[in-house]
């Protein structure tokens, strides 16, 4: 999503042609370097009838890391730098994606809003938060019960669509992230030798949520300006084009 508005609002914003910016991801999945070339993967050129990718080279954290001790950098002494703007702002609930549980608590923070009108407490749904591998909740929002569940690791992805299936249990809302502990325990994370490190990475992302002087999606004012400027609206044709996939 990121590139594919990258090379379409962000290229207007700053004039300059798509094909001309190099979109580089940097991620804690593998997947994404499969990801980055399939065919939905090109839209932000379409309109202009151009095959550019809408992100051009995936590199893992793990990647990254090693390329920054083999230019011996000490991330440490670098200056400080704002991001660029437009897209240079995020929220604490864009932070905790990386972890199970975090795009779920991330939503809820913005559907709670959507139906009574006023800001939930920012850790009110923190329920969803555990390394379990499978985490159950239930919520009062407006005049129904939510419940949720969220799972993390394939098989325990596999046995909960098998109990859905089955109607053994039922749920409003579910989250699946295919690594333990979510994306923290992602592939393409530096790897230590003997030790799993989500736990260790996961509460990092809840601290750093806690900082954030914005901790709600809906709150962020460049996505807002975004969707005035250029999307439209949720959903509507270009969001749809630029933000979706098939697959």
């Amino acid at each position: 999503m990121f590139g594919a508005v990258t090379k379409s609002y962000f290229a207007e914003k700053i004039g300059v042609e798509p094909e001309k910016i190099c979109s580089i991801s940097i991620m804690p999945c593998v997947s994404k370097k499969r990801e980055a070339i399939l065919s939905d993967m090109y839209s932000a050129g379409a309109e202009k009838g151009l095959h550019t990718p809408d992100v051009d080279i995936v590199l893992t954290t793990r990647e990254l890391a090693r390329m920054i001790r083999a230019e011996h950098i000490a991330p440490a002494l670098l200056t400080e730098e704002a991001f660029d703007s437009p897209l240079g702002v995020s929220s604490g609930a864009g932070v905790i994606f990386g972890v199970t549980g975090g795009v779920m608590e991330a939503a809820l923070r913005t559907a709670y809003y959507c139906v009574e009108g006023v800001n939930p407490p920012p850790d009110a749904f923190s329920d969803v938060r555990g390394f379990e591998g499978r985490k159950e909740a239930s919520f009062r929002l407006g005049e129904k019960t939510l419940r949720t569940c969220t799972v993390s690791g394939l098989k325990n992805a596999r046995d909960l669509m098998e109990e859905i299936l089955r109607g053994e249990v039922q749920y409003d809302f579910v989250e699946v992230m295919a690594c333990p502990g979510g994306c923290v325990g992602g592939g393409g994370q530096p790897i230590t030798d003997g030790m799993e490190m989500a736990d260790v990475r996961g509460p990092k992302l809840y601290q750093l949520d806690e900082k954030r002087p914005l901790r709600f999606s809906h709150e962020n004012p460049e996505v807002a300006k975004l969707y005035e400027d250029y999307l439209g609206k949720p959903l509507g044709e270009k969001s749809h084009a630029l933000l979706h996939t098939h697959g």
